[in-house]
């Protein structure tokens, strides 16, 4: 399955939920680091691209580092697809991985 069809499955299933895909939404994407300093120089590129962004330390062994990049979003599968592979790529490059989005409440 394409991520294009991962999110529109994902708005899909959201929608019959009830939740309002009509207005522009915060959409947080999740980004996984091995260490402090990558996840920082991620947060800091994706700060200077427009996005909010958390940094936190999370236990776990592997991957103990956790991003969230936020950004308010027209809920379109288009748009969250863009983003999405938009921050994939900024988070490789500092050997981070994307670890799906969700929607603010």
């Amino acid at each position: 399955m394409s991520l294009f069809d991962e999110n529109a499955s994902v708005l899909k299933q959201l929608a019959e939920n009830g939740a309002d895909l009509s207005r522009p939404r915060s959409v947080n994407f999740e980004h996984i680091f091995r260490n402090e300093a990558s996840a920082q120089t991620f947060a800091d590129t994706a700060t200077l691209a427009g996005f909010s962004v958390q940094v936190r330390a999370v236990e776990r062994l592997e991957w103990p580092w956790d991003v969230t990049a936020s950004k308010q979003l027209d809920l379109t599968c288009e748009n969250i697809s863009a983003v999405e592979l938009q921050l994939k790529a900024m988070a490789e490059t500092y050997g981070g991985n994307s670890d799906g989005w969700g929607l603010e409440d």
